[in-house]
């Protein structure tokens, strides 16, 4: 195999923890997030520093946690409960709990790029009965209004709905990248038009270890994923090739990995409390 390379990111000592519930982990702009159930607190952390910020308390079980403007955070958990019933919850940069509101059922991923909400449900969710999970990836403003529904706009494009959303990926530069099933299908959102399809190969098909990622980052038509087997694969859209690839640290000692997260086109690995980080936009994650 072909060895990844990944710089380090120091340590995070909340993730040694293993008692309890797992801290959830975010990756938003340039930060990696973590939010600590059992202490109610936020870990920010970027090359330059980590800053640990107390929550007002809330008494949700939290999956998911993200940025938003004016140095505010998102927490989500990915189940409503009762029909209306707030899972998403905004903080100040103090921890001060500002307002909720409800973002579905069956919540598969949430990713915020600048004041816009990303969130992919899975297929439970879709064959629910809350109005926003049957939409199957949705985007919404800061106060959970819905801007942008991917079934409506399937349906006003003629093209597959969401069944099943297994990974999307929101870049800052307004394109949206999304796995799904039906068919196994990655499609391309520019704005909020649906412009492009990849179906097929060995990357796109039932067999595919990238239904198993949970996540992907990309670059030019390039992806990388990593699988809960702990397992990291390259692959080519344009070329429908597959590689598995051996993450290592810049001295080649490989990276036995137990978590990963994607966003854009940067992979973290964390090995006990240590994290790692590969970027396809860094030449230093191929070549050494």
């Amino acid at each position: 195999m072909e060895p990844l390379y990944c710089t380090s990111w120091g340590q995070v000592k909340e993730l040694k923890r293993v008692e309890g519930l797992l801290p959830r982990i975010g990756v938003s702009a340039q930060e990696l997030l973590v939010f600590v159930p059992l202490e109610q607190k936020l870990v920010r952390v970027s090359e330059a520093k980590e800053e640990r910020v107390p929550l007002e308390p809330l008494h949700r079980e939290i999956h998911f946690v993200q940025t938003l403007p004016d140095q505010r955070y998102l927490l989500v958990s990915a189940f409503s409960g009762n029909e209306g019933e707030p899972n998403a919850f905004v903080y100040d940069r103090e921890g001060n709990r500002l307002h909720s509101f409800s973002v579905g059922d069956g919540v598969e991923d949430v990713q915020t790029v600048g004041g816009r909400i990303w969130i992919g449900y899975t297929e439970d969710g879709i064959n629910g009965e809350h109005p926003l999970s049957q939409q199957g990836l949705v985007c919404l403003d800061q106060e959970g209004h819905l801007l942008f529904s991917y079934r409506q706009a399937a349906q006003r494009q003629g093209l597959p709905e969401i069944w099943d959303c297994y990974a999307f990926n929101a870049f800052p530069s307004g394109e949206t990248w999304v796995y799904y099933y039906a068919d196994h299908l990655m499609a391309r959102l520019d704005g909020f038009q649906i412009q492009q399809f990849w179906k097929g190969g060995p990357v796109l098909n039932w067999r595919s270890p990238l239904n198993r990622a949970g996540g992907f980052v990309l670059r030019n038509r390039q992806l990388l994923f990593a699988t809960p087997r702990r397992e990291v694969y390259r692959a080519s859209l344009g070329q429908s090739s597959l590689e598995r690839l051996k993450p290592v640290d810049r001295e080649g000692k490989e990276i036995r990995f137990d978590r990963y997260w994607t966003r854009d086109s940067r992979l973290f690995f964390m090995q006990g409390a240590d994290v790692y980080l590969a970027d396809l936009n860094s030449r230093r994650s191929l070549n050494r």
